[in-house]
């Protein structure tokens, strides 16, 4: 097989975008990616550089993450797994965070007055090692499921699901992709504060590259009659409401995710932000001369 057709686009394309084609009632990793903070096409992460190749076998536990629903059809025992083409839910929707919604639709569409919502989870009201444990399914790092793949609902224990990696104590053991809540862990705002991912992250908005906003619930702890105030307050000025992000969750480079840009001989990683919440010296450096240069009146030609 030297050709494949774009069945299946899987990624948002903020970092890039692969592409999966089916091959009866499999489904196949095509050998190129979209890359797009250089804008090109690569080499799919982890395919060989210089080797056109469609052998690689997706598994409902990739679909798992990358998808609300696959209907597999394989026996168990299978080596490659199939799939029922007419039963699937693509891309993460609704339901991933929220659980099967059939009863709640038939209910409310019966039950029109009724507002609260029924036959639903809402994360928000799960105690707090049940929300972790449903955003640690796709952001907990690498899972060896127990169960079959998409059992696991909103509000169950992963535990139950999944044989779970102990927690690294190191930061430098974990990537930025993939495992961003092992890297939460590790924080002070984790530890001590009690944190969990919808503190900072608003599932129903668009909030991609929108520093400030994810700032502002930073400073929502970190300012006067709270907890500890950033020692660079004083120095930074009012502009340090607009961006804590680049100080202390500075974009890293990621050993997972690296692909072979055309013509090139070596990987280019791609750059994320890293959840070990922390001071980092080199960047808040790095930010305060890259804010002095900002603020430094223009010579006059």
């Amino acid at each position: 097989m030297l050709e494949g057709k774009f069945d299946v686009v899987i990624g948002s394309g903020r970092k890039g975008q692969s592409y999966l084609s089916w091959i009866n009632s499999r489904l196949v990793q095509l050998p190129i990616t979209y890359f797009s903070p250089e804008r090109q096409w690569s080499n799919s992460p982890g395919y060989p550089p210089h080797t056109v190749a469609f052998y690689r076998p997706i598994t409902s536990r990739c679909l798992e993450c990358h998808s609300t629903y696959f209907e597999k059809t394989s026996d168990p025992s299978a080596k490659l797994e199939t799939f029922d083409h007419d039963n699937i839910i693509y891309a993460v929707d609704c339901e991933k965070c929220h659980g099967p919604a059939a009863e709640h639709v038939t209910y409310h569409s019966e039950n029109p007055s009724v507002k609260e919502a029924k036959y639903v989870v809402n994360p928000g009201k799960l105690p707090r090692e049940r929300l972790l444990d449903l955003c640690a399914l796709c952001h907990g790092g690498a899972l060896t499921k127990t169960k079959p793949s998409f059992r696991f609902q909103a509000g169950d224990t992963l535990s139950n699901y999944f044989s779970l990696q102990a927690v690294a104590q190191n930061a430098d053991n974990i990537d930025v992709h993939g495992n961003q809540l092992g890297l939460l862990s590790l924080s002070k705002c984790f530890v001590l504060g009690n944190v969990t991912c919808i503190n900072c992250h608003n599932v129903h908005e668009n909030e991609n590259g929108k520093i400030e906003i994810f700032s502002q619930r930073c400073i929502s702890c970190h300012s006067e009659g709270h907890t500890k105030i950033c020692k660079m307050t004083s120095q930074i000025g009012p502009s340090i409401t607009q961006n804590c992000i680049d100080c202390h969750m500075p974009r890293q480079l990621s050993h997972a995710v690296a692909v072979y840009l055309q013509g090139a001989d070596s990987p280019t990683p791609a750059l994320m932000r890293t959840h070990y919440i922390k001071i980092y010296p080199n960047e808040t450096q790095k930010n305060l001369n890259l804010l002095k240069k900002q603020n430094s009146p223009r010579k006059q030609p």
